[in-house]
């Protein structure tokens, strides 16, 4: 009997290349064959994907858009996986595809469809799929004919890979993430996630039937299907996601917020139908074109009737799979009753947070950006300072790599200074890490207790009251003097009287008690190298309005070298600060965003060196005299952090 090409499940313009085809199966030694299918980044539905740690604004955002041209090399080994690209193009008869969907189904399909080849050849057996919210396991339950085994596992590993991926939608609901405070809700069955996932399975079942090696084949597939789907060009498929913005996606939250999503598509077959823009969006080019799930082999035997899927759920990873369902093992024919409840809750919008981040910086307001991590912040200063004698000019800038203002800390990565004051000269300076305060965090679910630092990589219950501060590898050389200030560690105690560290309200006010000490080397023309160490205390607040565009910060201190008491110091600063964005898009253009956080603002301060020979400031601003005992100094001061870099 002539066998049906697998061919027949795809419409006519989605059928791979003829020279494709071959009547024997082969596969890679680095492919389908030899090695487990690799896992792929995939995007919500939106051209740009900003990002929050918890309550903290990142500064980058993740670009999701492609060309059909800038699809890279397929590359079923993750040795090769710099050659490939993925994310979203749209596509006139398709919808959106997500690429890195496609790929991902591709691989599982052509890896089921050889692995399970010799089970279905002996009739028995079971074969682990490994765990993702559950113990998957597919179950032999009958032999396939030895004329049909080659054809028939193929059209079984399609079948199981693409249940394996509806499966996946569903525990991105139910709960299941990679990472604390990072919940998939957002990209669960979205209007691409099906499609994109039955496609793959068949461009990986028709690229492992080819004459060539496994990539290359997925490589002519992709090319293929996307010229027939009629793919547009990337600015295109841009342009369209902006204009579907409040309609399929929100453009008012960030990652990894439920609400990204507004508009999902649940079929799952047997035969899936794209879902296209609408066509005041972008017009379609000829009908959509529909997908089959394999029901049947060449003989119209079921293909259920060889294997069973089973699924063990693991109910401690899903905090919202329902309690019903615990302790049942489920197959294939569960999914459309699960889709149906996941569906009943996502549409009503149920699990949407009221407390989730929005990207509030593209409605024009600071308050999303003051707390937040900067990247590139360029700071500088300028102003008068006196010593008693006639007030002289002073200046400079410095550069900070990573600037942290977070509920979680604030703090300073790699910053690098060049001031000057007419006594000292030019002056260079550096640190490695400065930290006014950082936050221990409670997990508020385990209550487990998590370093200050790493709260930012998950939720941390509100309320936390002590914490550490200090900085690591500071340095200061004048140029004029020939002086060089060494502080190799600092390290404080922070008390919260507040007791709002990890809360809301720490955004708008602190108020916060350091006590601890350091170590200081100078060297200095005439007195040579000495050692100092210091102990002390000191006392600074911070005060925001309710829309944070106004800042007034203060701090005032005192500290001490231990074995000389009278080698003191006293100092004080106070700063009133007016934030801003930089490059806001207006209202009606809510999608493009700031690139830009800026600050300006007006400081003063006073400081008393007992031996101003030994000053090396941590509360005053930074020109203080090194000869004379007061310096009081009135400022100018400016910031600057980008707060969009794609990737």
């Amino acid at each position: 009997m002539m066998r049906r090409p697998l061919r027949r499940l795809l419409p006519w313009c989605l059928t791979l290349a003829l020279p494709l085809v071959s009547s024997v199966a082969r596969a890679d030694a680095e492919g389908p064959g030899a090695l487990s299918p690799r896992g792929r980044p995939c995007c919500a539905l939106a051209p740009d994907m900003p990002i929050h740690l918890g309550a903290t604004h990142i500064p980058v955002v993740i670009a999701g858009v492609i060309s059909a041209a800038g699809v890279g090399n397929h590359s079923y080994a993750k040795s090769g996986e710099l050659t490939e690209n993925s994310g979203f193009l749209y596509t006139r008869r398709g919808g959106f595809v997500d690429l890195g969907h496609t790929r991902d189904n591709a691989d599982t399909a052509a890896y089921l469809a050889m692995h399970l080849r010799p089970l279905l050849a002996r009739g028995a057996g079971t074969f682990d799929l490994g765990p993702k919210g559950a113990e998957r396991i597919v179950r032999i339950t009958r032999a396939v004919p030895a004329e049909d085994l080659e054809r028939t596992s193929n059209l079984i590993g399609l079948r199981i890979g693409f249940h394996l991926s509806v499966w996946a939608e569903l525990v991105q609901y139910y709960g299941l993430t990679k990472y604390r405070a990072a919940e998939e809700i957002y990209s669960s069955f979205t209007p691409d996630d099906l499609y994109s996932n039955l496609l793959g399975a068949h461009l990986g079942i028709a690229a492992l039937e080819s004459r060539l090696p496994y990539d290359r084949a997925m490589d002519v597939g992709l090319a293929t299907v996307f010229d027939r789907l009629g793919a547009v060009s990337q600015a295109e498929t841009r342009r369209t996601l902006d204009r579907l913005a409040g309609r399929w996606w929100s453009p008012d939250h960030a990652w990894p917020a439920p609400q990204i999503a507004i508009k999902r598509s649940y079929a799952a077959g047997p035969r899936i139908y794209p879902t296209l823009a609408p066509a005041d969006v972008i017009a379609s080019n000829g009908d959509p074109m529909p997908l089959d799930v394999p029901q049947t082999d060449e003989h119209g035997e079921p293909l259920a009737s060889y294997y069973k899927l089973e699924i063990r759920p693991h109910l401690g990873e899903m905090v919202r799979f329902p309690r019903e369902e615990q302790g049942k093992a489920l197959g294939e024919e569960d999914i459309p009753r699960l889709i149906d409840e996941v569906r009943k809750v996502l549409d009503t919008g149920k699990v949407n947070d009221p407390n989730a981040p929005r990207e509030a910086g593209v409605r024009g307001e600071v308050g999303h950006y003051v707390t937040s991590i900067r990247l590139v912040e360029l700071s500088g200063m300028g102003g008068v300072r006196g010593t008693g004698d006639e007030p002289k000019g002073a200046g400079g800038g410095s550069l900070t790599i990573v600037r942290g203002d977070t509920r979680g800390g604030d703090f300073g990565v790699l910053r690098l200074d060049m001031l000057h004051a007419p006594a000292r000269g030019l002056m260079a300076g550096a640190a490695f890490f400065q930290a006014d305060a950082l936050w221990f965090c409670h997990d508020p679910e385990t209550r487990e207790l998590r370093a200050p630092l790493v709260s930012l990589l998950g939720p941390c219950a509100p309320g936390e009251w002590l914490g550490i501060g200090g900085a690591i590898g500071e340095a200061l050389h004048d140029g004029g003097t020939g002086r060089t200030a060494l502080r190799p560690i600092r390290l404080a105690g922070v008390v919260n009287p507040l007791g709002n560290g990890q809360s809301a309200s720490y955004d708008a006010a602190r108020l916060l008690l350091h006590v601890g000490g350091e170590v200081e080397h100078i060297w200095s023309e005439g007195l040579g190298s000495r050692t100092i160490p210091r102990t002390g205390a000191s006392l600074s607040f911070l005060l925001r309005t309710p829309a944070r565009r106004v800042e007034l910060r203060g701090a005032a201190g005192y500290r001490l070298h231990p074995g000389t008491p009278r080698d003191g110091v006293f100092e004080s600063d106070l700063r009133l600060a007016y934030h801003f964005l930089v490059g806001a898009a207006p209202t009606d253009q809510a999608r493009s965003g700031p690139w830009g956080f800026a600050s300006v603002g007006l400081e003063g301060s006073y400081s008393y060196w007992a031996r101003p020979e030994n000053a090396y400031p941590e509360i005053a601003a930074p020109f203080v005299s090194t000869s004379s005992p007061g310096t009081w100094q009135a400022l100018v001061t400016a910031t600057l952090g980008l707060q969009k870099l794609a990737f």
